[in-house]
């Protein structure tokens, strides 16, 4: 069953964490109107985000990107799994979803995957698409993430 109203409040230190809740109630609240928004905003710190990462590349492409992304989320409590790489796709797998979004359902999910899509976009400056393929968000044991470079 989909939970969108519980939120440990004892969570709500980590700015991630929080930033899930608060997207998850504002879908909750209004709806596909929200998804919007939540993409939107997510996307572009996605954006400002990989900026960052993008800096520490020498050569930009898909694939160092990637790298990096995966590299960076080492060092935090919910590291990305990478299952498979080339220069055009990736796959990736998490155990845990650093956002709490898990109970929550796949809507929230794709809405704030965009700030995933972001990152990867401004570090390898190539525009791509993405599908959930598994997420925690709808109960699923970890979630399975496919980045393509578009077309």
């Amino acid at each position: 069953m989909i939970n969108n109203d519980s939120y440990d409040a004892e969570k709500l230190y980590d700015a991630n964490y929080t930033i899930g809740v608060i997207c998850s109630v504002f879908l909750r609240e209004f709806g596909e109107a929200a998804s919007g928004i939540i993409s939107k905003i997510c996307y572009e710190r996605g954006l400002a985000l990989g900026s960052r990462l993008g800096s520490g590349i020498q050569e930009k492409s898909f694939e160092a990107a990637v790298q990096a992304f995966v590299k960076a989320s080492e060092s935090s409590k919910y590291p990305a799994v990478l299952s498979f790489l080339t220069n055009e796709k990736a796959i990736l797998h998490g155990t845990k979803c650093p956002l709490g979004l898990k109970g929550r359902g796949r809507a929230i999910c794709e809405a704030m995957m965009t700030m995933d899509q972001g990152i990867l976009e401004r570090a390898s400056d190539l525009k791509l698409d993405f599908i959930v393929n598994k997420t925690i968000a709808q109960g699923d044991e970890n979630c399975e993430v496919i980045f393509e470079v578009s077309d």
